[in-house]
């Protein structure tokens, strides 16, 4: 008898079990890049004692040594790369930070200061002569017929981490 009663609770058990499943985010695994905040420090640290204090003393000011872009432009900056790839035929993607600094007398936003550059780049395959016995590195070249991304906002003065 207690069977028969349960019987129409079923399917009302059913929609909740897959709500439940569907609604949930799946676990995105992190890239192996991925390093602790702590490590971070670390580097961070280094670049201050090893490099930092001899560009400020170069320049005679207090350089941008971090910058900020918002996660949402950096999407929809890969999705444009990825975008114009595909329309030119390019796979194999990648992207390469360079750094750069605004020339004194310009109109760019903070003149003088560093920046960085991301430049999207297509990896080519290694050249039959560079290859033997040991596995080569592989060879990432800029794509020059895609515009480069700028424009982040540097710290100034720097945001320690």
């Amino acid at each position: 008898m207690k069977s028969k009663a349960l019987f129409p609770l079923a399917p009302f058990a059913l929609v909740v079990f897959i709500v439940i499943v569907f609604s949930c985010d799946p676990q995105v695994p992190p890239p192996q890049q991925v390093i602790s905040y702590q490590d971070a420090n670390v580097l961070e640290e280094n670049f201050k004692t090893t490099r930092a204090a001899i560009i400020n003393d170069s320049l005679g000011y207090e350089d941008t040594r971090e910058f900020w872009f918002s996660l949402d432009s950096l999407k929809k900056y890969i999705e444009y790369v990825e975008y114009e790839a595909r329309q030119q035929g390019i796979e194999q993607l990648g992207l390469r930070v360079y750094f750069a600094s605004y020339p004194q007398n310009s109109n760019y936003p903070d003149p003088g200061f560093a920046t960085v550059l991301f430049v999207p780049t297509k990896q080519v395959e290694p050249s039959p002569i560079r290859q033997g016995f040991f596995p080569m590195v592989p060879i990432n070249e800029n794509i020059q017929t895609i515009d480069a991304f700028n424009f982040g906002h540097g710290g100034k003065p720097p945001t320690d981490l």
